[in-house]
């Protein structure tokens, strides 16, 4: 298996078609089939299925294809990073978060980055923490702003704040104090949440909570939009929970009270995170102060 194997397999799946692939990469068909046909043989795995359609990938080759499309990233990163040193450049630098961190975050980092290194090119990945998690592991990012980071002897972890959770309920009518009485995770247990679906951090803190407790989650909805959310909760259908930075950031948040949930309370821990190995620039040494520091001034 090579570096030209993979990046040919990895274009057939994005074009479907090995005619399409074999004229974007301006070789012959029959090659491009023995080179694809080569790696299955290697890996003793049908990587695509073929119909009349064009081609799809296998299980087998979907898993390839995560792999490779972090391989060629990393390979790629590489050579520039080994440019940019030759020629005197500033580089790039991959960060990724949640998009319920990227909102609070990116756009302020993204004009601090431009302003203090205005050469480097910055690349933000925003996915589920269990992407972030795995493209961070993989050498896709070179740093990423997550919660609760397993502890891992791969990964280098870095506190920096931690969130309270609240529930986001509907005005009570004839009231105007958005900040409610607290409520216990007995009483959240009877209301019907509206909750992003599985993996979610927000979740399994409230499964495992309602398991240790002998309770349910009583799911009303399943969304991961969090705008369309909140607009449920106002529109009574269901409450949620989420941390008070939602009432900052997200619009239909504002409107609906908030009450701090007790006995017990629940947290996520947000932190910035880096392989513990790694190679170690002056670029991503900046990155990473700048990540911090706006991490603690914007998520407070």
């Amino acid at each position: 298996m090579d570096i030209r194997q993979l990046s040919y397999f990895v274009r057939v799946v994005e074009l479907g078609s090995f005619s399409r692939a074999a004229a974007y990469l301006h070789i012959a068909q029959p090659a491009l089939s023995r080179q694809i046909a080569s790696l299955e043989t290697e890996l003793k795995e049908r990587l695509l299925i073929r119909n009349g359609r064009g081609v799809t990938p296998t299980e087998a080759g979907e898993r390839l294809l995560g792999h490779a499309h972090s391989i060629l990233d990393l390979f790629n990163r590489t050579h520039e990073d080994m440019e940019n040193a030759r020629l005197g450049r500033t580089g790039s630098v991959a960060i990724g978060m949640p998009n319920s961190l990227s909102n609070a975050i990116s756009s302020a980092l993204i004009r601090r980055l431009r302003a203090e290194l205005p050469d480097a090119k910055v690349h933000i990945l925003n996915g589920r923490s269990t992407q972030v998690q795995e493209w961070i592991l993989s050498g896709r990012l070179d740093m990423a702003v997550m919660f609760d980071a397993p502890n891992s002897p791969m990964l280098e972890i870095t506190d920096l704040v931690e969130e309270r959770l609240h529930l986001f309920e509907p005005m009570p009518k004839g009231e105007t104090e958005i900040d409610g009485p607290t409520i216990t995770l007995s009483d959240l247990a009877e209301m019907p949440l509206i909750i992003t679906s599985r993996p979610n951090r927000i979740r399994e803190i409230l499964e495992n909570e309602f398991a240790r407790s002998g309770y349910k989650l009583q799911v009303a909805s399943e969304l991961d939009s969090l705008d369309a959310t909140f607009d449920m909760v106002h529109d009574q259908i269901g409450v949620t929970v989420a941390s008070l930075r939602s009432r900052r950031m997200i619009g239909p948040a504002r409107s609906l009270r908030v009450r701090r949930i007790v006995e017990p309370e629940l947290a996520l821990k947000v932190q910035l995170v880096q392989r513990s190995r790694r190679l170690n620039n002056r670029l991503h040494e900046a990155a990473f102060r700048i990540l911090k520091d706006l991490s603690l001034k914007l998520l407070k």
